[in-house]
């Protein structure tokens, strides 16, 4: 009986609301300071990765607040958290009646890369971001590859049985081949076409111990492999 009747106040209570924005119109609802973004929540997944990414995206986001919630053009905030290139991801919740929740997802950094004389790195959403924290243990990238050629052989390296934690650089080269740079200073020189197999080949060559390798290993003549 006393669920009943805590059901039925809700109901009542719902039914209350839907005939008060019923009645009242547009204008009104524009006006109306009870549906005015009053807090804006930004929540992030890894706190310990730029911690100025919240902050920054908070500062931007504040020209919403005591915007109508219903009326809010969603689109604007999706660019301003967009053009942040530290977001690999993230939604946006409203929470009636005066709240906005935003999770962000943010890249992790996979590279670094001189650019103009500045220091960059490479997230793993491939977008060329600056910080203030210094990540250590990450490959150094030479030469000006082309985003895409990038992507492509980090896709290729995560598929392989090679490990991306042993490369300590990585060289683009004009004729836009990849030459990468492991432990003890071995360079391996990978052909333009068939990179994964390659790099299958290149881990069962350093797991032999019956091949001694001082400096390269030379994969660029098809069908030849060249150990030096």
């Amino acid at each position: 009986m006393m669920h009943q009747l805590i059901d039925k106040k809700k109901y009542l209570l719902y039914l209350s609301i839907f005939f008060l924005l019923s009645t009242i119109n547009s204008q009104s609802l524009i006006n109306l300071k009870l549906f005015k973004i009053k807090d804006i929540e930004v929540l992030e997944d890894k706190s310990n990765i730029n911690n100025s990414v919240k902050e920054i995206i908070e500062d931007n986001l504040t020209i919403f607040k005591n915007q109508n919630i219903f009326l809010l053009d969603k689109n604007q905030i999706v660019k301003k958290i967009s053009d942040n290139n530290w977001i690999s991801n993230f939604s946006i919740q409203k929470k009636y009646p005066s709240k906005l929740i935003v999770n962000l997802k943010k890249t992790e950094p996979i590279a670094k890369i001189i650019v103009d004389n500045e220091i960059f790195y490479v997230g793993s959403n491939f977008k060329l971001i600056k910080s203030k924290i210094q990540f250590n243990d990450l490959p150094n990238i030479f030469g000006k590859p082309k985003i895409n050629e990038f992507k492509k052989l980090i896709t290729n390296l995560n598929l392989s049985s090679l490990s991306y934690k042993d490369i300590s650089d990585i060289y683009y080269l004009k004729s836009g081949r990849w030459n990468l740079k492991i432990q003890d200073d071995i360079i391996i020189k990978l052909p333009r076409d068939n990179i994964l197999e390659s790099l299958n080949l290149v881990k069962k060559i350093l797991d032999n111990k019956n091949i001694i390798i001082k400096n390269t290993i030379d994969l660029t003549v098809k069908n030849q492999i060249i150990v030096d």
